[in-house]
């Protein structure tokens, strides 16, 4: 099993960086569009949705509400392309206000989630009708659609997309190693029982000093980062982690919730689709909204 593991996790990763770092930013929306066709299609097991057709009819609700979106927040093509410090600006130009509104409204949206979590498994009236459900899919997987399109858009190296799955990704290695070693103090046994606070603290330490890496590549490297900077993106890495492990707990509750334990079987020793995003759809709002609010103030972006 640990084996199958590593193989899809390594056939996954190269095909995450083959599609972010080669891919127009144009051509970025179509990998993305393929890759959250499957997580469509779970998020709607999840739901309860039986049958192929109530499946594909919340496909293409979805689709239809993406586009719509998507329409709003395109600007005119200048079709110029200029380098400004250490990323290359896309011709693609996105609405930073409106991807700033999603991401908030996102983030706003998680801490809501937060709410249901602590309180599992009561107050699950509120949330288990189908029709709910599917909303909180749209208010996951969308933003996170966007978010991703702007980072690709922000630099069409496809750094900062990258940048953002490593954050995710080092949080999970570091609660798994933290949690082997220490982990007897349960996170959520209701929902998860093999998450521990030493996994959760373990996982915030970790993205920490990854951030801080990051930080210090970039400071000595490219541009001469102030005081504040590194702290408020200390900071919000720090939220990011915390996020991820939000959007992780969030699935399992849905999945047990259906009786369910795993979203799907596209992926050999992992699961679904939406097993290996969880963490991401959670995070990626906090990451978009601090290199947005950035963007305007720091030259390499």
């Amino acid at each position: 099993m640990l084996k199958q593991r590593v193989l899809t996790a390594i056939a996954m990763l190269l095909v995450l960086y083959a599609g972010t770092a080669w891919l127009s930013p144009v051509m970025f929306a179509g990998f993305l569009s393929l890759i959250l066709l499957p997580a469509l299609l779970e998020w709607g097991r999840l739901m309860g949705l039986v049958r192929d057709r109530e499946r594909l009819l919340f496909v293409l609700c979805f689709t239809g509400i993406l586009s719509l979106v998507i329409w709003f927040l395109l600007l005119p093509d200048t079709g110029t392309r200029e380098q400004t410090g250490l990323f290359l600006t896309s011709s693609l130009t996105l609405n930073v206000t409106g991807v700033t509104v999603i991401s908030t409204l996102a983030i706003v949206f998680w801490i809501g989630i937060f709410y249901f979590l602590r309180r599992y498994p009561r107050r699950q009236e509120y949330w288990q009708a189908r029709w709910r459900i599917g909303l909180m899919g749209l208010a996951c997987l969308l933003p996170t659609w966007v978010g991703f399109l702007y980072l690709k858009a922000l630099a069409p190296s496809g750094l900062l997309v990258l940048i953002l799955v490593a954050l995710v990704s080092v949080v999970d290695i570091g609660a798994y190693f933290s949690g082997r070693a220490w982990g007897n103090a349960k996170l959520a046994p209701a929902l998860s029982p093999k998450k521990s606070w030493a996994g959760f603290w373990g996982g915030l330490a970790s993205c920490a000093l990854l951030t801080l890496g990051l930080l210090t590549w970039v400071h000595t490297e490219y541009q001469a980062l102030t005081p504040l900077t590194w702290i408020v993106l200390l900071l919000a890495a720090l939220l990011l982690a915390v996020f991820s492990v939000v959007g992780d707990l969030f699935e399992s509750m849905l999945k047990r919730h259906r009786g369910l334990k795993d979203s799907g079987r596209s992926l050999p020793g992992h699961g679904g689709v939406l097993d290996r995003i969880d963490s991401l759809v959670a995070a990626t709002p906090v990451f978009v909204l601090a290199m947005a609010l950035l963007s305007a103030r720091l030259e390499v972006l």
